[in-house]
């Protein structure tokens, strides 16, 4: 099972035990909203997630496109947007129940590496939009 793969999940499983454990009394931390559309090759595509990894050592806000390739990041599940200051975005895309990545590491492990790929989030959000460039096919949902 990919680091990557196993990162998200805990993330998930960690974000629902303490939203029903009632952290939301706890204060929210200051998110801008982050919206845009993902292609690959030019096209929308669905089921492409974001992990928008904060400098700061703050969870990831995540993100799933639709079926016209646009997502909303999410914080926890009552609070949109993702945490003030900068952050690197991370792409993946899994099938099924595969560990399996489909997408190159320079999406997502070495998207530090990237330019592109290193956001500053302010108050007022942003939309950020980006073309994945991808040599195979990505298999169906």
């Amino acid at each position: 099972m990919s680091y990557r793969f196993y990162l998200h999940s805990m993330v998930a499983i960690a974000t629902t035990l303490l939203v029903s454990m009632g952290c939301s009394n706890s204060p929210e931390i200051a998110t801008g909203e982050v919206t845009g559309t993902i292609t690959i090759n030019g096209v929308p595509t669905e089921g492409v997630s974001l992990s928008f990894v904060p400098e700061a050592s703050i969870r990831p806000s995540l993100a799933t496109t639709d079926k016209q390739g646009k997502y909303k990041a999410k914080f926890i599940s009552s609070q949109s947007g993702v945490a003030l200051g900068p952050c690197v975005v991370e792409f993946s895309i899994y099938r099924g129940n595969s560990p399996t990545n489909y997408l190159p590491k320079k999406f997502n492990v070495n998207a530090a590496q990237t330019p592109d790929f290193h956001l500053d989030i302010t108050e007022k959000g942003m939309v950020f939009d980006y073309d994945i460039v991808y040599d195979g096919e990505v298999p169906p949902l």
